[in-house]
């Protein structure tokens, strides 16, 4: 058995302790990953709850389909000065991401499209939505591609709800509380 000059451990002991740390090391790591809310991008979330009328927007039937990847939380961006919104989201790209954020007065949201899903628009048109929403904009007629943008600065606190106008059925849906 070889032991160490320095600590008088031998061989088996120092991998034993290493082995240890390691996973201790990785374990305390875990969380730094993300919040624990399963959105991996490491922001808080606000239950949807807090806001019914976000909460009921998404998961609605009767005005579409639910959104497919709403999870009753909305992404707190509160910090941020510019959001980006990706436009062709989810595994089929009918869905916006994230789909329900939470953001400041003056922020401006910058939905790009990622080419996925076909054609898409971004559209908040409350009286033919549930008539909660204190905005109306619309990105304009569906378009496809990866090179599309459209930008809106919400400057007043209310709640944005909208949709891609021909994935509405599909639950293409999104959300944005403005504080």
């Amino acid at each position: 058995m070889t032991r160490s000059p320095l600590t008088g451990a031998d061989r088996r002991t120092v991998l034993k302790a290493l082995g240890a740390l390691s996973t201790v090391g990785i374990t305390g790591l875990a969380g730094c990953a993300g919040d624990g809310n399963g959105d991996g991008n490491g922001a808080d979330t606000i239950p949807g709850s807090d806001y019914p009328a976000v909460d009921e927007w998404m998961t609605e039937t009767d005005v579409g389909d639910a959104a497919n990847n709403y999870d009753g939380e909305i992404v707190d961006l509160r910090e941020e000065s510019g959001v980006s919104i990706d436009v062709g989201a989810g595994d089929d790209g009918l869905a916006y991401g994230p789909s329900a954020v939470a953001v400041s007065s003056g922020t401006e949201i910058l939905w790009e499209w990622t080419g996925e899903g076909g054609a898409h628009n971004v559209e908040a048109e409350p009286d033919d939505q549930i008539g909660e929403s204190d905005y109306e904009f619309s990105s304009g007629e569906a378009v496809e591609g990866a090179d599309n943008e459209y930008s809106y600065t919400f400057d007043e606190s209310g709640i944005a709800l909208y949709h891609c106008e021909p994935h509405l059925a599909l639950g293409m849906k999104g959300s944005i509380v403005v504080d």
